[in-house]
């Protein structure tokens, strides 16, 4: 504990007497099934080196002061970092992560934007494994096929909790984060649809962690998905909106204010993901429309998203009471129906309330579950 003490003055000290040393001013940590994410709140021309070595990874920072109410922030471990050090080299600041496995390191910064007032360097820990383990998923796949092997599951539906890690959504009136709210619905969703031998659903994330966007497309192709589900909650800044929506995609967005609005609250989170910034001319969407299959997505989208909205409807407040249209790529996943559930109003402080109590959120799940089954079965009908 002496040393540790020393070691938080010496760091705090050195800066006293300077006015042009880089402030290091806060330090975060996410774990993903495949790799640990750093996160530290820095000044815009903050001078750093990342350097990977053998088991550990150095965060170097140039004339740096850390503030004595965020030093325990920088020490963290989780199933991949071992340990954390830090130590000063000069006037140089390191942060020593010890990982305990192969891995592979990426980094990129991000500007300040309406939910974070700094610059910050975002450093990924990867493992290194990741692209082998797909690999071999792609051959055991390829091997099924040439044995003739039918899925287990006939249906296999994607669901999605919005926002993550980084990226917390909207927050409410009472500070509830929308990303904890989809998650806790999304879960449930999960569990009460694979109570259904029929039906087998996945999360696109299990945790409090970014994916990016159009990742969370890619495990829908690689699940071999037949539906895609994103759940989220809506926010604007009148306490008084309530009720649920449901959006499908459109080529060309909607033009009512809430859905633009929507649209770029969205979409923009993209930037968590530092490389796949958004969509690349609009290269998903430019596929699914060059797909023959595409009417018939939107029909069979339209049509989900009417049975899921009239269930919402038995258990509460609904907004809009037809289904939407609106640019979100998220949901441009080729040839499947896909949806996006805004459940109800997180700024919306009676809603927000029902959207964090535990029974409410199994409600919501269940709604969703009886419009999915209902989905299925007029489908089946028509067959």
């Amino acid at each position: 504990m002496r040393n540790y003490l020393i070691l938080i003055i010496a760091l705090i000290a050195t800066s006293v007497f300077s006015d042009e040393n880089t402030s290091l001013y806060d330090f975060r940590y996410w774990t993903a099934p495949d790799n640990t994410r750093i996160v530290i709140d820095t000044e815009e021309d903050a001078l750093f080196n990342v350097s990977k070595q053998n088991d550990y990874v150095i965060i170097s920072f140039d004339d740096a002061e850390v503030f004595s109410e965020t030093f325990s922030n920088i020490f963290f471990n989780d199933e991949r970092v071992k340990k954390v050090e830090i130590k000063r080299d000069k006037e140089t600041i390191k942060l020593i992560y010890y990982i305990n496995r192969d891995f592979i390191v990426k980094q990129f910064t991000l500007p300040p934007n309406t939910k974070y007032k700094h610059y910050r360097l975002v450093v990924d820990i990867i493992d290194s494994d990741v692209n082998s383990s797909l690999k071999k998923t792609k051959i055991a796949e390829t091997t099924k096929t040439t044995k003739k092997v039918l899925p287990k599951y006939k249906k296999i539906i994607i669901v999605d909790a919005g926002h993550g890690g980084e990226d917390s959504g909207a927050i409410g009136k009472n500070k509830s984060k929308e990303k904890d709210v989809n998650l806790a619905i999304a879960r449930k969703l999960v569990t009460t649809i694979n109570k259904n031998s029929d039906l087998k659903a996945v999360l696109t994330r299990s945790g409090d962690y970014y994916i990016p966007l159009t990742k969370r497309i890619t495990i829908a192709q690689k699940e071999n998905a037949t539906m895609f589900i994103s759940i989220h909650a809506d926010s604007v800044e009148s306490i008084s909106a309530k009720g649920a929506s449901i959006y499908l995609l459109s080529e060309k967005g909607n033009n009512s204010k809430l859905a633009k609005q929507l649209e770029q609250s969205q979409n923009s989170v993209d930037q968590f993901g530092g490389v796949e910034n958004v969509i690349d001319k609009d290269k998903f969407l430019k596929n699914i429309l060059s797909d023959f299959s595409r009417k018939d997505r939107e029909i069979q989208s339209f049509e989900l998203a009417k049975k899921i909205l009239e269930q919402l409807g038995k258990i509460g407040p609904v907004h809009k009471k037809i289904p939407q249209k609106a640019n979100f790529v998220v949901l441009k996943s080729p040839a499947i129906p896909s949806i996006l559930v805004e459940t109800a109003f997180i700024s919306n402080p009676t809603q927000e309330k029902r959207l964090t109590n535990t029974k409410q959120q199994q409600k919501i799940a269940n709604a969703i579950y009886r419009g999915i089954i209902n989905y299925y079965s007029e489908i089946e009908k028509d067959l």
